[in-house]
């Protein structure tokens, strides 16, 4: 099998930059806020199509996990991130051609930034040399490399290359300025006191960078350099005339798929960085499992917004379990408001979305099926500007996500109907699981009717829960239990003042 992407068997589908947009289910799911953090990580790319969309087949996932895995090596890491570094220097002394008038200079960065190129890519391919790889991805992607350093279109730019540099570092000058004479002679002098002067103020890791340079470093040349350039054209005519040729010749050297992997490999190095943040305030994650038959088993999951976000305020995480049965297809969640029932939805909806990017996942295991998409569907305040009503908004928005779900896809639906009565609410809520369940999808749906979780064994009854039996104190954990309605009918009595001890006291008083 031939290279074609690290982050796929083939080659991702073209998408525009300005037609790039963020799902609608990012911010119901707060993955807005994460995956701006993981961006923010390698901001001089733009990887938005990389987190915006999952991985287009189910291979490509595992593909994915196994390429992460090989990241998660020290070594390979340090190598590839040092590649792409040395990339982007390579593309800046391309990019100073277009700002400089000078022909020579606009020459000079051409063959450095092709020096600094060879000189990258055989560092690499030698580094990687030393590697086992666990991945396809890298496997294929050395393969390819190694073919392509010992090509004769590589070969000859090498050669090339490194026999104008060695005659550029074989000019030997110095300057005398004697007031208003500028004095040019071949060899370095025995006494350089400028040479001493800044060997002593400046770093040794400079001081290779500066001297390699010069006198081409700055991206426009002043006078005096333009006027030393043209003497040195005379004294160094044939080195000048070997730089013009090289550069009609050595254009675009930059292969494709190398630019290309620079760009992709920026995915797994800016979700490290992110993931490594995180396991530093102690939170966990895993490599999901794919697993055909729709089997679906997490531990300890939890929403990474919420978690840094308690982390930062000193506060703690909750971890929920969950599982699929066979036969089993949505979680119906009920229980008292504020009891963790939406950051439940959230966290679950995250691990789906970060197994289609083929990226390790916040919790301590998870297997699941392949989904294809995933759709929400989040209580919203009603647009005044529509007139449409609340609940008939919300049904619209129901009507396109039905449309647009596939016989793959996961559903979230969070707190919807509420302006409807209890009997519509139901009636509504059977007919959209039926609908989505019909349709072989997986789901969550939460909701204050739990008749829903009622007469089909493809739901299972999910209940936020609270610290006795007797308490209204949340424990922000999910069981898995028979829902009854009364958690939710405390809480409502609780927010209206309506507690027996609440209304005895009011009688009371009016006595």
């Amino acid at each position: 099998m031939v290279f074609q992407s690290i982050l796929g068997y083939h080659k991702l589908s073209e998408i525009e930059p300005d037609k790039v947009r963020m799902p609608k289910y990012f911010y119901d799911l707060n993955l807005d806020q994460i995956v701006q953090d993981i961006l923010d990580e390698q901001k001089v790319y733009d990887l938005r199509r990389f987190y915006f969309f999952g991985a287009e087949r189910e291979n490509d996932i595992n593909y994915r996990l196994s390429v992460l895995k090989d990241m998660d090596n020290e070594t390979i890491f340090k190598s590839v991130n040092n590649f792409c570094i040395i990339m982007r220097k390579s593309k800046e002394y391309l990019n100073n051609i277009n700002h400089t008038d000078h022909d020579i200079q606009k020459q000079k960065w051409n063959l450095d930034a092709a020096f600094a190129y060879i000189n990258n890519v055989v560092t690499l391919h030698k580094e990687l040399e030393q590697i086992k790889f666990i991945s396809e991805g890298f496997q294929l992607f050395h393969q390819w490399l190694t073919s392509y350093i010992n090509s004769e279109e590589f070969l000859l730019l090498q050669k090339e290359t490194r026999q104008l540099i060695n005659q550029f570092e074989e000019m030997k000058f110095h300057i005398q300025i004697k007031r208003d004479k500028i004095i040019i002679n071949e060899g370095y002098l025995e006494d350089d006191y400028c040479k001493q002067l800044q060997d002593t103020f400046r770093e040794e890791s400079e001081q290779k960078h500066f001297y390699q340079n010069n006198p081409f470093s700055s991206v426009m040349l002043s006078a005096l350099e333009t006027a030393i350039l043209d003497v040195l054209k005379k004294n160094y005519k044939h080195t000048f005339e070997a730089l013009d040729f090289y550069d009609k010749t050595h254009h675009d050297f930059i292969h494709p798929i190398l630019e290309t992997f620079e760009l992709e490999v920026q995915f797994y190095i800016a979700f490290c960085s992110y993931r490594n943040k995180m396991l530093e305030m102690n939170f966990h994650f895993c490599y999901p499992q794919l697993h055909k038959d729709g089997y679906l088993n997490i531990t300890e999951g939890y929403d990474l917004a919420l978690a840094k976000k308690n982390a930062l305020l000193k506060k703690e995480v909750i971890f929920n379990d969950c599982y699929f049965n066979p036969g089993e297809q949505f979680y119906v969640i009920t229980g008292p408001n504020q009891g963790g029932k939406t950051t439940f939805a959230r966290a679950l909806g995250q691990i789906v979305f970060f197994t289609s990017l083929g990226l390790m996942v916040p919790s301590r295991s998870a297997t699941l099926p392949f989904f294809d998409g995933i759709y929400t569907h989040f209580a919203v305040e009603e647009n005044m500007d529509t007139g449409a009503g609340k609940l008939k908004e919300e049904l619209l928005r129901l009507r396109e996500l039905m449309g647009s779900a596939s016989n793959n896809s996961f559903i979230i639906i969070n707190e919807i109907f509420t302006s409807a009565t209890s009997y519509d609410a139901h009636i509504m809520g059977r007919k959209a699981l039926n609908y989505f369940m019909d349709r072989n999808c997986f789901g969550i749906y939460v909701t204050h009717i739990y008749e829903l979780t009622k007469n089909d064994e493809r739901i299972v009854s999910l209940v936020a829960s609270l610290l006795s039996k007797d308490s209204n104190i949340r424990t922000f954990k999910i069981a898995r239990r028979p829902a009854d309605g009364k958690s939710y009918a405390n809480t409502i009595v609780e927010k209206h003042h309506m507690t027996y001890r609440e209304i005895k006291e009011r009688i009371k008083r009016c006595m």
